[in-house]
């Protein structure tokens, strides 16, 4: 007997109707790509903060679902000259890019970056009451803790470094829920000269350490204050101390637990500060 061969099986081809393409599945929508020269700010707080201080400066707002919750930021769009533009939620957090962390309350805007000033711009602090600088603090929620404390009592300004230091980021500003639009922030190369040159304006230099020779209770604050805090765990470095006047400390803690973080003992302070100027308030 012949060995028998298995027949080639028969391919179907499929035919499509004359005319017609080949259906392809439908490719996903690929998120729009914001402008980089603009800042991208969510959240109601941080949103609100923006159209009081720099209307101008809102390029768009955009708001997920309809207008029947925000009424507020539709009206103060108008009055900046905004046509507030509605998407679904699914178009909204695609062209924010938003992650799942990120807690935008179905609202953010485009506008120009906020102003970051320098060394050079010292001299707008000439009249300033209180100034915050920051020794290398790096923790993004306690930056933002500090600049919402700050803007709270009403400090003028926080200064930071430019290297080795947490950036103004959209992380920041969510954190700081519009704390970060009521004060000036300066970014500076060397903390220490900084710290010459507000002397030079009449400011006193006090810096918060833990082996301060007095409380917080027990100064007299001067007429103008520069306060310097320290980095998280670490406080300030040794250089630093030597440009300060005086060193204060808050008292409390117990072994084991010696220190706040560097948001709770800056609120702490500043609250100190201005409980002693009830005038310089906002």
């Amino acid at each position: 007997m012949r060995p028998t061969r298995n027949k080639p099986q028969k391919r179907h081809a499929t035919h499509h109707a004359p005319g017609k393409p080949a259906a392809h599945p439908p490719r996903p929508k690929q998120p729009q790509q914001l402008p980089t020269n603009l800042e991208r700010i969510f959240g109601k707080h941080s949103v609100r903060a923006v159209f009081l201080t720099r209307p101008r400066t809102v390029k768009r707002l955009i708001i997920a679902g309809d207008e029947s919750y925000h009424t507020e930021f539709i009206e103060m769009a108008e009055r900046a000259g905004i046509k507030p533009e509605f998407l679904a939620w699914p178009e909204f957090e695609r062209l924010g890019h938003f992650t799942k962390d990120e807690k935008h309350q179905g609202i953010f805007i485009l506008a120009d970056p906020r102003k970051i000033y320098a060394e050079k711009d010292f001299d707008s602090l000439a009249d300033a009451r209180v100034v915050l600088a920051l020794d290398q603090i790096s923790n993004p929620q306690n930056f933002a803790t500090i600049l919402r404390s700050a803007a709270f009592f009403g400090v003028e300004a926080v200064i930071v470094l430019r290297d080795r230091s947490v950036d103004v980021s959209s992380e920041v500003v969510r954190y700081a829920v519009g704390g970060a639009e009521f004060v000036r922030i300066f970014r500076v190369t060397n903390l220490s000269q900084g710290l010459e040159e507000l002397k030079d304006l009449g400011f006193a230099v006090i810096g918060l350490d833990e082996r301060g020779e007095k409380t917080l209770a027990e100064t007299i604050f001067p007429e103008k204050i520069v306060f310097v805090v320290g980095a998280e765990g670490e406080g300030l470095r040794p250089k630093t101390k030597k440009y300060c006047d005086t060193l204060v400390r808050i008292p409390g803690g117990r072994p084991g637990l010696e220190s706040l973080n560097a948001g709770v003992a800056t609120a702490v302070a500043v609250a100190e500060i201005f409980r002693n100027a009830p005038h310089t308030t906002p």
